[in-house]
């Protein structure tokens, strides 16, 4: 079967803004941390930190508008930045208790500690714990338009879509043909 992918919205500028920040704040901590040396020194640091700092940033900023989701071969299949994947069979989501909404809105999406994963304003990805304990896959680039997909056992999956209602639909369809395979002698 074909891969079906669906459109996750694109990143706002919060996150880009917070990685300048980060680079900007290496950049200048060397000048402040240690004043008795000379201007010439200090900006010498300064620099030197900056570009440790740079390539970094600019891979982590790179990797932010690197996000898919796609429906293939029974799974869903999710890919935040460039260090996170996720994939799992359909039949594994208890879909009865999908949720798409604002994160706001749904209470099972609220994140808690993170595992393994990105956090910034506006972006989240990877490995987390949501609020009430459970282990949880993100990638959030819109808290409004989030789908979330309880896992029977195991990560359940948070990740923000375009096309919700297209989405869950898919997947109810794709359960029920798995069902009505299993079921035929």
């Amino acid at each position: 079967m074909n891969p079906i992918a669906f459109d996750i919205p694109a990143v706002g500028l919060s996150a880009y803004l917070t990685l300048a920040g980060i680079t900007c704040l290496a950049a200048l901590l060397p000048m402040l941390l240690v004043r008795k040396r000379s201007l010439a020194a200090n900006l010498k640091s300064g620099a030197a930190a900056g570009a440790l700092v740079l390539p970094v940033t600019l891979l982590l900023g790179l990797g932010l508008s690197n996000n898919t989701l796609e429906v293939r071969d029974g799974q869903v299949r999710v890919r935040a930045s460039y260090f996170y994947e996720y994939a799992r069979d359909i039949g594994e989501f208890d879909l009865a208790q999908a949720r798409q909404g604002s994160m706001a809105s749904i209470e099972a999406a609220r994140l808690g500690p993170r595992d393994n994963g990105i956090s910034l304003p506006g972006y989240a990805a990877g490995r987390f714990t949501s609020a009430d304990q459970r282990p949880l896959f993100v990638a959030v680039t819109d808290r409004e338009r989030v789908v979330y997909l309880p896992a029977k056992q195991g990560q359940s999956l948070l990740v923000s879509v375009e096309q919700a209602d297209q989405l869950l639909a898919l997947l109810h369809g794709r359960a029920a043909a798995q069902r009505q395979l299993a079921l035929r002698p």
